[in-house]
């Protein structure tokens, strides 16, 4: 499986140069960006939910099964923002950024690195898993998440405003996709054949799509204004050392099946979520802060994801 593991983040890096090299050339650039990132988050991933969810739970009683694991994966995340918060107090963390260093640390790239590396490792049956921790992830960051970013940014909205704009993220395309899907599923829906086939030919693009599009942006992000001061070593920390520890610690005495416990460690590992900088830049926290580590994490999960893998079968810590 170690191999294995390798062998798939070589595969997921490839697709991520790829997507670096040709993002330099005159006729990709930006606009192939934008559309690349469009057409992944609206398009491809909300078809991609629904295909996988349908076709990999099938029944209604392991569509309960799954969700009743819910407060295992809110519990989980959970814990990691709380701990980001108290190495963030305790470092310190320099203020103005304080709150943008804990949303950086506590959640996860799941959809554009996480997803394609469990599907990888585990196969596509495994996605319904996945499924389970996408749901806590998405609830928290656009409720708790988007709070902390606005804690550090300098931007006035009405409370009406905030509210709206966390709802309209919170019933994202994706979102719809894993609701429309869980639906069918709840209710018994037959979804005929000739739906379901161009469904499964869109969900075999998503994950390249995506981590070309992870390419993408770290072409576009500014590494000469890195900075390798404390909060940026304490974020790299936080991410591959302390939320480990932490999710492997709080995973062994969880009464849920070996994968499940394997599968939300390895979501919980993956790098900072990609849509934290982009909301960090919508509210002025500090989005140089927020891109550097982004970008630092997601190029280090090169070496920890094979590692972490290799943790998991060496040591038997489930």
């Amino acid at each position: 499986m170690v191999l294995q593991s390798i062998k798939s983040v070589f595969a997921l890096m490839t697709l991520i140069g790829i997507g670096y090299y040709f993002t330099g050339k005159p006729w990709f650039g930006k606009p192939g960006m934008d559309f690349l990132s469009k057409f992944t988050v609206d398009v491809t991933i909300p078809f991609y939910m629904f295909y996988n969810i349908y076709h990999d739970i099938g029944s209604r009683e392991t569509l309960i099964s799954l969700v009743s694991k819910l407060p295992v994966t809110f519990s989980l995340i959970l814990l990691c923002i709380g701990l980001a918060a108290a190495v963030g107090a305790v470092v310190p963390v320099s203020a103005g950024k304080r709150f943008t260093f804990v949303a950086a640390a506590g959640f996860s790239n799941v959809v554009f690195i996480g997803f394609p590396v469990i599907q990888a490792l585990w196969g596509i049956g495994v996605t319904s898993i996945g499924v389970i921790y996408y749901i806590s992830s998405t609830v928290l960051f656009w409720t708790l998440g988007v709070w902390l970013l606005q804690k550090d940014g300098h931007t006035v909205r009405t409370q009406e405003k905030r509210l709206s704009a966390r709802l309209k993220n919170l019933i994202s395309p994706s979102i719809m996709g894993m609701l429309l899907a869980m639906a069918a599923i709840f209710f018994r829906i037959q979804v005929p054949d000739f739906i379901l086939k161009p469904l499964s030919m869109i969900t075999g693009v998503t994950s390249p799509l995506a981590l070309i599009f992870i390419g993408s942006v770290i072409r576009n992000m500014d590494k000469t204004s890195i900075k390798f001061g404390r909060d940026v070593y304490a974020a790299l920390g936080m991410r591959f050392i302390v939320v480990p520890t932490a999710s492997a610690a709080f995973l062994r005495f969880m009464p849920i099946t070996l994968e499940m416990k394997q599968v939300f460690f390895m979501l919980s590992t993956m790098p900072s979520m990609t849509q934290m900088g982009i909301m960090a830049r919508e509210y002025e926290s500090d989005y140089e802060f927020a891109c550097e580590v982004i970008m630092l994490t997601t190029v280090i999960s090169v070496i920890t994801i094979p590692l972490f893998m290799f943790f998991m079968q060496k040591f038997a810590i489930f």
